[in-house]
């Protein structure tokens, strides 16, 4: 017989995330969606607290609690702020999940624990001006040179784009191969030719940073390269996918946390008599 109930562990953290969510991210909600500014000082808050490292193991700083309890994080995370959810899960499904998963040992050892920890934060740029959900389509190039590769592209609607430290920027190294011969790179911000040209104005989820990024003859090394080898789109698929699992996650709570508030609305109004 199968068991749908939630395990104790899964409800404490329930608990846990939503006292944080109303204590710490409720007061900054008017005005990160006035300002279209992401609160980037909720990241090591988050991260002290193991929340950003929650499908991560132990030894990077996680607590290798699953799938399932990633997904009640991002629900009652929502239910406050559905933008500000936004940058956090672009940051651990996006950016720093495919460096666990397919990363080499030495860019898990750079990158995750700092990333888990909240000290720095990541963003994953495939979406362009000319291509969206057709990944195979970008035209972002990755040229290998003598010393590593020399990126040139334009990436746009890049969540974290204008406050990340790093970002996992997928480039054809073989054009000839649609999709196949899409490579992944690891790209520090301060990296020669990476640059924010724009910020992005959004209708909604304006809490979360959005822009677009250039990479004109930006030189990175060998080891930049996710896995230490060319062809990731299936990395980049995975990388999709569980945001995704995530993003459906957050649609059914903005709708749950909507009927909540029609409920609390209509109770107010019957109780005064109108």
């Amino acid at each position: 017989m199968l068991n749908y109930a939630f395990t104790e562990e899964q409800e404490d953290i329930r608990a846990m995330v939503r006292e944080f969510a109303e204590a710490e991210i409720a007061p900054l909600v008017e005005e990160a969606e006035k300002n279209e500014k992401f609160p980037v000082e909720l990241m090591p808050k988050l991260g002290e607290l193991g929340l950003l490292g929650i499908v991560f193991p132990e030894e990077y700083g996680g607590i290798d609690a699953g799938k399932i309890t990633e997904c009640i994080f991002v629900e009652e995370m929502t239910k406050v702020c559905a933008g500000i959810t936004a940058s956090v899960n672009a940051h651990a499904d996006l950016a720093s999940f495919p460096i666990y998963k397919f990363g080499t040992d030495e860019q898990r050892a750079k990158y995750l624990p700092d990333a888990i920890a909240g000290q720095t934060i990541g963003a994953y740029a495939i979406t362009e001006p000319n291509t969206g959900s057709d990944a195979a389509g970008l035209a972002t190039s990755a040229k290998k040179t003598s010393n590593g590769y020399v990126i040139n592209g334009r990436k746009n609607f890049i969540t974290n784009g204008n406050i990340c430290d790093f970002c996992l920027v997928a480039a054809y190294t073989d054009k000839d191969k649609r999709g196949e011969g899409i490579s992944v790179f690891i790209v520090d911000r301060d990296t020669p030719g990476f640059e924010v040209t724009r910020k992005l104005e959004k209708m909604g989820h304006r809490s979360s940073d959005t822009a677009e990024l250039v990479f004109e003859d930006c030189e990175v090394g060998e080891e930049t390269l996710l896995g230490g080898k060319e062809g990731a789109f299936g990395a980049l698929m995975e990388a999709l996918i569980t945001g995704r699992v995530s993003h459906g996650v957050k649609s059914a709570a903005i709708a749950e946390a909507a009927l909540e508030q029609a409920i609390h609305d209509g109770r107010v109004v019957a109780e005064a008599g109108v």
